[in-house]
């Protein structure tokens, strides 16, 4: 397998093991503790901010008529507009960790304005196919968990009142939290499966001209 090949393996045990952690839930709702589905549930809405914001993030890093400085800006000024969103969400979970997973991501960003390579090159390539990948897997996601039903497994409606989802809060994922239990698991288990196909097909490596050849 190619050196690409080892990388994209690599890059889909994190998914992989994110879509396992789901799958425990959904069998056993209590195994990482009291908050394990109300810390689930917040994921997958913090991943709807993260893949709408890597859009435009991508778009701005990849401009090719933008000057430095204002790629800078742009991103920051964006930034400060997801960061109110986001903030919001992680107050009305109680949560603040959701804050710094945005703030590596913005960092993330702003080092490939530094760093980034020549327009056209592959690398540029992948990210924008994995971004895409990443949100067509979100939504086809959240159909197939919305529509059909989603058997409880270890999420009982005895245990539901646990969960500490708010008496007040209502809505589908609210009232069957299966449903984005279960979403998480086909989603990271979405973009596991597209990496390791990634890592499959980069292993190929492509044939080197002969000596004299002109391809």
């Amino acid at each position: 397998m190619s050196r690409t090949g080892w990388r994209a393996l690599f890059a889909a045990l994190p998914d992989g093991l994110t879509a396992a952690a789901f799958a425990a839930i959904w069998l056993s709702p209590f195994v990482f503790g009291e908050a394990g589905v109300r810390t689930a549930m917040l994921v997958m809405l913090l991943e709807f901010f993260l893949i709408h914001a890597t859009g435009f993030f991508t778009a701005f890093v990849m401009a090719p008529g933008l000057a430095r400085g204002r790629r800078v800006a742009a991103i920051l000024g964006l930034s400060l507009f997801y960061l109110l969103m986001i903030g919001a969400l992680a107050s009305s979970f109680g949560e603040w960790w959701p804050l710094l997973a945005f703030g590596w991501l913005v960092a993330a960003k702003l080092a490939w304005v530094f760093a980034r390579r020549p327009a056209g090159d592959e690398e540029d390539d992948r990210g924008a196919i994995a971004w895409a990948g990443s949100g067509v897997a979100y939504v086809l996601g959240a159909f197939a968990t919305a529509v059909p039903p989603v058997p409880r497994l270890g999420m009982t409606e005895a245990l539901q009142p646990g969960f500490g989802l708010g008496d007040d809060a209502g809505g589908l994922w609210m009232d069957e939290p299966q449903r984005v239990i279960a979403f998480g698991a086909l989603y990271f288990g979405l973009l596991c499966l597209g990496k390791l196909l990634a890592a499959l097909f980069s292993g190929k490596e492509k044939p080197r001209p002969e000596p004299g050849s002109l391809v």
